[in-house]
């Protein structure tokens, strides 16, 4: 399980934990919302070519900020490679470090194989992933 401190240096909690709280961008097929603390967002839909680069304009000026910025990935149902390569290019555009949780097995897999888990400005973690 991996635990994040909250905002303010508070103490360490799963991200699984948070709580959603305002929506930051919605369409029809996807949802992105901030939690609470603070310093994270879970994504909930579909991420695939008709909502990839909508996604990743909403998410990149977070990017300017302190601290990682965590990103709950599992309630989503499908991302294609268009939604992995935004979430790539978003992570390079920032200064803060990108965390994804919740990472489907495939998902991760695939991101491992193309050295994507090894960019510094993007931390994959295995958190909430079955064990096989």
């Amino acid at each position: 399980m991996s635990l994040v401190r909250s905002a303010g240096g508070g103490e360490l909690q799963p991200m699984a934990g948070w709580h959603e709280g305002e929506p930051l961008y919605t369409d029809k097929q996807f949802v992105i919302r901030h939690t609470v603390p603070p310093n994270g967002l879970t994504f909930a839909g579909v991420l695939d070519l008709f909502n990839a680069d909508s996604v990743a304009g909403a998410v990149a000026p977070l990017l300017s900020g302190e601290g990682d910025l965590h990103i709950d990935l599992s309630k989503v149902e499908f991302c294609d490679v268009s939604g992995i390569r935004a979430l790539v290019s978003t992570a390079q555009s920032g200064r803060r470090r990108l965390v994804l949780h919740g990472l489907p097995r495939a998902l991760h897999r695939v991101m491992m194989l193309v050295g994507w888990g090894d960019l510094p400005s993007l931390q994959l973690c295995d958190c909430g992933m079955e064990r096989k």
